[in-house]
Protein backbone atom coordinates (compact mmCIF):
# COMPACT_ATOMS: atom_id res chain seq x y z
CA UNK A 1 0.00 0.00 0.00
CA UNK A 2 1.42 3.18 -1.27
CA UNK A 3 0.14 6.65 0.91
CA UNK A 4 1.06 9.80 -0.70
CA UNK A 5 1.34 12.81 0.49
CA UNK A 6 -0.73 15.00 -1.86
CA UNK A 7 -4.27 15.72 -2.34
CA UNK A 8 -5.84 15.92 -5.28
CA UNK A 9 -6.71 19.81 -5.99
CA UNK A 10 -10.00 19.23 -6.81
CA UNK A 11 -10.59 18.39 -2.60
CA UNK A 12 -8.65 21.07 -1.40
CA UNK A 13 -10.48 23.67 -3.69
CA UNK A 14 -13.71 22.38 -2.32
CA UNK A 15 -12.61 22.16 1.31
CA UNK A 16 -11.59 26.07 1.16
CA UNK A 17 -14.72 27.16 -0.47
CA UNK A 18 -16.78 25.69 2.49
CA UNK A 19 -14.57 27.38 4.93
CA UNK A 20 -15.01 30.38 3.12
CA UNK A 21 -18.65 30.06 2.87
CA UNK A 22 -19.15 29.30 6.93
CA UNK A 23 -16.83 32.01 7.49
CA UNK A 24 -18.53 34.98 5.27
CA UNK A 25 -22.47 33.78 7.21
CA UNK A 26 -20.51 34.05 10.94
CA UNK A 27 -19.58 37.18 9.84
CA UNK A 28 -22.59 38.34 9.19
CA UNK A 29 -24.62 36.97 12.25
CA UNK A 30 -22.47 38.89 14.47
CA UNK A 31 -23.36 42.04 15.80
CA UNK A 32 -21.96 45.05 15.59
CA UNK A 33 -19.34 45.57 18.13
CA UNK A 34 -21.34 48.91 19.77
CA UNK A 35 -24.43 46.53 19.77
CA UNK A 36 -22.49 43.81 22.01
CA UNK A 37 -23.36 44.03 25.38
CA UNK A 38 -22.19 41.78 28.88
CA UNK A 39 -24.88 41.01 31.38
CA UNK A 40 -24.24 39.41 35.12
CA UNK A 41 -27.21 37.38 37.64
CA UNK A 42 -26.16 37.70 41.00
CA UNK A 43 -27.67 35.54 43.11
CA UNK A 44 -30.19 37.33 46.12
CA UNK A 45 -27.24 36.06 48.69
CA UNK A 46 -24.57 37.91 46.86
CA UNK A 47 -27.23 40.86 46.54
CA UNK A 48 -27.57 40.81 50.30
CA UNK A 49 -23.90 40.40 51.18
CA UNK A 50 -23.30 43.21 49.21
CA UNK A 51 -25.76 45.41 50.50
CA UNK A 52 -24.02 44.29 54.08
CA UNK A 53 -21.10 45.02 53.09
CA UNK A 54 -22.13 48.84 52.23
CA UNK A 55 -23.89 49.22 55.40
CA UNK A 56 -20.88 47.89 57.25
CA UNK A 57 -18.50 50.49 55.55
CA UNK A 58 -21.58 53.64 56.72
CA UNK A 59 -21.51 52.97 60.23
CA UNK A 60 -23.41 55.54 61.94
CA UNK A 61 -22.18 58.36 64.83
CA UNK A 62 -25.21 56.57 66.96
CA UNK A 63 -23.63 53.12 67.18
CA UNK A 64 -20.06 54.49 67.90
CA UNK A 65 -21.71 56.28 70.71
CA UNK A 66 -23.24 53.52 71.74
CA UNK A 67 -20.74 50.86 71.58
CA UNK A 68 -18.09 53.34 73.75
CA UNK A 69 -20.85 53.81 76.70
CA UNK A 70 -21.18 50.50 77.16
CA UNK A 71 -17.84 49.66 76.54
CA UNK A 72 -17.38 52.75 79.34
CA UNK A 73 -20.26 50.76 81.62
CA UNK A 74 -17.91 47.33 81.71
CA UNK A 75 -14.74 48.85 82.31
CA UNK A 76 -16.20 50.44 85.25
CA UNK A 77 -18.47 47.15 86.56
CA UNK A 78 -21.25 48.94 85.64
CA UNK A 79 -23.09 46.46 82.65
CA UNK A 80 -25.71 44.56 83.93
CA UNK A 81 -26.61 41.64 82.10
CA UNK A 82 -30.65 40.89 81.77
CA UNK A 83 -30.40 36.64 81.53
CA UNK A 84 -34.15 37.10 80.87
CA UNK A 85 -33.86 39.30 77.83
CA UNK A 86 -30.93 37.16 76.62
CA UNK A 87 -33.05 34.36 76.91
CA UNK A 88 -36.13 35.99 75.23
CA UNK A 89 -33.91 37.09 72.03
CA UNK A 90 -32.29 33.42 72.22
CA UNK A 91 -35.46 31.63 71.49
CA UNK A 92 -36.71 34.76 69.39
CA UNK A 93 -33.94 34.10 67.00
CA UNK A 94 -33.87 30.69 67.30
CA UNK A 95 -38.39 30.78 66.13
CA UNK A 96 -37.21 32.97 63.52
CA UNK A 97 -34.45 30.61 61.47
CA UNK A 98 -36.54 27.54 62.22
CA UNK A 99 -39.88 28.12 61.56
Amino acid sequence: MKISNTTPNYINQAYAGQMSNTANQNLKSQKPADEITDSINLSNETKLRQKISIAMENEPVERKKYVADIKQQVETNQYNINAETVAEKIVGSSMNQFG
